[in-house]
């Protein structure tokens, strides 16, 4: 389980990249988009629009969330594997 904060509390800027990241994947899932969407310039904009730090987000590239989502599936089989083989 990760970190837990307080409600008003200031998110590190680590945790909030971890936080994005891990939406980034589910979006590209649920939404079975095609791992380069997140290079597309317009996603690319429409992001950095939304983010209103006023320093660029760091968007991951395709082969970033191509290895993140190949290793989740892969977790998720060893997991289910370990618990049968008891």
């Amino acid at each position: 389980m990760g970190p837990k904060f307080c409600i008003g509390a200031p998110i590190p800027n680590e945790t909030r990249q971890e936080k994005f990241e891990q939406v980034l994947m589910e979006w590209v899932i649920a939404c079975d988009q095609p791992f380069e969407e997140v290079e597309r310039p317009e996603f690319v904009v429409m992001m950095n629009y939304t983010h209103h730090t006023g320093t660029p987000l760091k968007i991951p590239k395709r082969n970033g969330i191509k290895q993140r989502l190949m290793k989740m599936g892969d977790d998720t089989i060893e997991d289910i594997h370990n618990i049968f083989s008891v």
